[in-house]
């Protein structure tokens, strides 16, 4: 992760907005598809098994023009947040943060709805 951000809060309440998500593991082969209009770091992806769905690039290496392996784990769940609730930064890409609650569930946050936490105020 590029930022020296560790803890953010939340400045306005959101829930996931997907049920069923993208999930793959180091070494699953996917298919890759078109690039995301408004974030072009994402691509549309598709697993032998299980659903499809945006993945980050960098979370891939490409064998050719329209397939890839997966180098790192990827979940593309959303992470259910509230207004003021203080959360870990796990991974950033492009404006989506990858954010662990108190609970221990992770999950993707737009940063648009986050603020960064001063080292005091946690």
């Amino acid at each position: 992760m590029d930022t020296k951000v560790n803890r953010v809060r939340v400045v306005e309440s959101r829930p996931r907005d997907h049920v069923r998500n993208l999930s793959v593991h180091v070494g699953d082969v996917i298919g890759v598809g078109h690039r995301n209009q408004q974030f072009p770091e994402m691509r549309w992806c598709t697993p032998e098994r299980g659903h499809s769905g945006w993945m980050a690039e960098s979370y891939f290496e490409y064998t050719s023009p329209t397939e890839a392996v997966v180098k790192r784990d990827y979940d593309a769940s959303q992470l259910t947040v509230f207004e003021d609730e203080q959360l870990d930064v796990v991974d950033e890409v492009g404006d989506w943060l990858l954010c662990r609650n108190d609970r221990g569930i992770q999950g993707w946050v737009p940063r648009r709805i986050l603020e960064d936490v001063s080292p005091g105020d946690s």
